[in-house]
């Protein structure tokens, strides 16, 4: 709704491409196929990945095999990593520091090395 701050209304297009069937952004939709999947993700095969994936999204329908979304996720991504928050809704934003710290241990671990290290 307009009159609820910090409430975004998605255009038609933005709608769209996120709800269709192969829509431009329907990237991790449990129907997608694993050629599909690869097709839209597989570009990302050549840098390191961490895919967080929140165990208790509240927009991922109860039907969906979460874990088993998630390993064909990473299996297009060519072989991420994952880490699973296990009550973590869409946003993370009731896991906040859980994900911080996750994101802040990839990064140490896979990130810059050397000269332009910032953790060094």
């Amino acid at each position: 709704m307009a009159d609820q701050p910090g409430k975004l209304i998605p255009g038609a297009h933005e709608f769209h491409s996120l709800c269709a069937y192969m829509g431009d952004d329907d990237m991790f939709s449990s129907d997608l196929s694993e050629d599909q999947l690869k097709q839209r993700l597989g570009h990302m095969s050549t840098t390191q990945c961490l895919v967080i994936f929140s165990m208790a999204d509240e927009y991922v329908p109860e039907y969906v095999d979460k874990k088993a979304l998630v390993d064909r996720l990473c299996r297009a991504l060519g072989d991420s990593e994952k880490v699973e928050i296990k009550w973590g809704n869409h946003a993370l934003s009731n896991r906040v520091q859980e994900a911080v710290e996750v994101i802040v241990d990839f990064v140490k671990r896979e990130g810059p090395k050397g000269w332009d290290d910032p953790w060094s």
